[in-house]
């Protein structure tokens, strides 16, 4: 137990339930009888890996810039059934994103401090300077700590049964320990396993083991580890069939992310009628490196002149869309059967949402996942709750992965100023809520800036580095400083969204004053939260941040 007061884990609330009587005398559907059941909504998180802003079809998540390569009809739906986000913002790779909508922190958060994924010491013969470089990194944490209050301790709280079901990154593999997770259903995308007495590897398909048979090797899916048959073709794949020869499938390995969506529609079979209400996380694996796409989507694509690698991307792409489809078929008819009187659809909150940028072209965006330009940590959000968030709306309010732990917990009514920790102290959180944004009630939230910090390497992508964004009525800016240099850049995206033009090589007085301005907030943010800066291997000193006016040395 992580509370101090286990008085904050009152279960389900029973003035909420509604007897037999009640129900026959007001002729309430069985619909309505739910709503009046579930008073708290059940929440549905789903968690692309790499899907890029410009991925998706819809237009709505990405200021009209939808693909036309890729098809997600799915999502496409979901953008006008609820509200998208053109300005949706993460960390720049996966465990960072995972660990800070998880703990609700910038990796400098006490209970996180997972900056990067692996470690902050990945350089290599493409990062400038290697093997010479100037700062050893910070030395990050690989996971969020146990003892915080997560995003799934606050549900708890309130009577919510909590899953996980899909990729841990930011959180243990295996994901064991004391995380607030009923369900702790961790499955990785690279099985192994003897086959025909050869030790055989595969990315996302399923083996035939010596052992096990069919296997994903995870106790969770691996029931959903039989190979495609014209049963599971014809009753599950073909509502969501497009343009594709089903029957190349017949026979065929199961892919995993298939299997994450059979489970995950049944645990909302499982959940959707009863009195508890329940947090559903799945962060897919789909679109993530090694691509490897389902055969006939693959096939589809190759047949309209894409190269073998992209056909695969984009396979992965729509076998994403459609098992976003099938889970959020189940919400909407739980059992099945067709009819939809069981539907939960107006008591949940669903979300599609993606952990970094792009793999691929993410133009107009610079950059892809790993980098702090747009196309790193730029990407598609959608937030679909009937009857309080408006359909078809589209905001340009930035919001960030710190931001989904408050903004959820107002939704559901959790009080997180309620939480304590087992010693006693408050979690402290860095996200902002943007529920009122979503109702409508308002525009925007008081919030102006947002942080990414590294200190340390990733390759050519990233050296220690901090970003700041400031949004000054519609208009974002970003000023980058990079501490091997002591130099910065400035960029205003509204005007510039590829980031190609540095205001400091010639700024106005006017970008000058809002430079000085974003100077100031960005090293007050990084002393307040103490960030970690790696030392010079010279003399293994501390680096320092910069002076808070240091940008007037660009001043003309």
């Amino acid at each position: 137990m992580k509370f101090k007061n286990v008085s904050l884990l009152a279960g389900v609330v029973l003035s909420s339930l509604v007897s037999c009587k009640e129900v026959k005398k007001v002729q309430e559907t069985k619909s309505a009888v739910l709503q009046k059941v579930h008073k708290k909504p059940n929440i549905v998180l789903l968690f692309a890996d790499d899907l890029g802003w410009v991925d998706v079809s819809t237009g709505n998540t990405n200021g009209g810039r939808g693909s036309k390569r890729y098809e997600t009809p799915v999502i496409d739906q979901l953008a006008s059934e609820g509200m998208s986000f053109t300005h949706a913002y993460t960390n720049q790779n996966c465990a960072p994103s995972r660990a800070s909508l998880i703990s609700g922190q910038y990796p400098t958060g006490s209970d996180n401090q997972v900056y990067n994924v692996g470690s902050l010491n990945r350089q290599d013969k493409r990062t400038k300077g290697f093997p010479n470089l100037p700062i050893k990194p910070f030395q990050q944490k690989k996971v969020i700590a146990e003892d915080g209050i997560n995003i799934f301790d606050a549900f708890k709280t309130q009577g919510y049964k909590t899953a996980f079901i899909g990729k841990s990154h930011g959180t243990p593999h295996p994901l064991v320990g004391d995380f607030g997770i009923d369900l702790p259903a961790d499955i990785h995308h690279i099985i192994a396993a003897p086959v025909n007495g050869t030790r055989t590897k595969s990315y996302y398909l399923a083996l035939q083991s010596d052992r096990k048979g069919w296997t994903f090797k995870s106790k969770y899916v691996d029931k959903y580890a039989t190979p495609y048959d014209e049963n599971y073709i014809n009753t599950i794949l073909k509502p969501y069939a497009s343009k594709s020869e089903l029957s190349l499938l017949n026979g065929t390995p199961k892919h995993l992310t298939d299997a994450i969506g059979d489970f995950s529609v049944d645990y909302i079979k499982e959940n959707a009628n009863t009195n508890q209400p329940f947090f559903l996380y799945v962060p897919f694996h789909a679109v993530h490196s090694k691509v490897v796409g389902r055969k006939d989507l693959t096939e589809k694509y190759k047949k309209r002149g894409l190269n073998k690698r992209l056909a695969e991307y984009a396979s992965m792409i729509e076998l994403l869309d459609q098992n976003i489809g099938k889970i959020n078929q189940a919400i909407k008819d739980p059992n099945g059967d067709g009819d939809f009187s069981d539907d939960i659809s107006n008591n949940t909150i669903f979300i599609v949402y993606s952990d970094n940028g792009g793999l691929k072209n993410n133009k107009p965006l610079t950059g892809k996942k790993g980098t702090l330009t747009e196309g790193g940590i730029r990407v598609p959000l959608i937030f679909r709750y009937p009857n309080v968030i408006k359909k078809n709306s589209i905001t340009n309010q930035a919001v960030h992965c710190i931001d989904f732990l408050p903004t959820l917990a107002d939704l559901a009514g959790v009080n997180i100023a309620a939480l304590t920790k087992q010693n006693g102290t408050k979690p402290k959180y860095d996200g902002v809520s943007f529920s009122k944004v979503l109702t409508g009630a308002q525009n925007r939230i008081s919030r102006e800036n947002l942080f990414w910090h590294l200190p340390g390497y990733m390759d050519e992508r990233f050296s220690p580095s901090t970003l700041i964004q400031k949004r000054i009525g519609d208009d974002y800016f970003k000023l980058f400083y990079f501490y091997e240099t002591d130099t910065f850049k400035m960029y205003h995206i509204n005007k510039d969204l590829s980031e190609k033009t540095n205001l400091l090589e010639n700024p106005s007085n006017q970008h000058m004053d809002i430079a000085l301005k974003m100077n100031a907030d960005m090293v007050a943010w990084l002393k307040a939260n103490k960030a970690p800066t790696g030392t010079w291997v010279k003399n293994g000193d501390i680096v320092p941040y910069p002076s808070s006016n240091a940008v007037k040395k660009y001043k003309k």
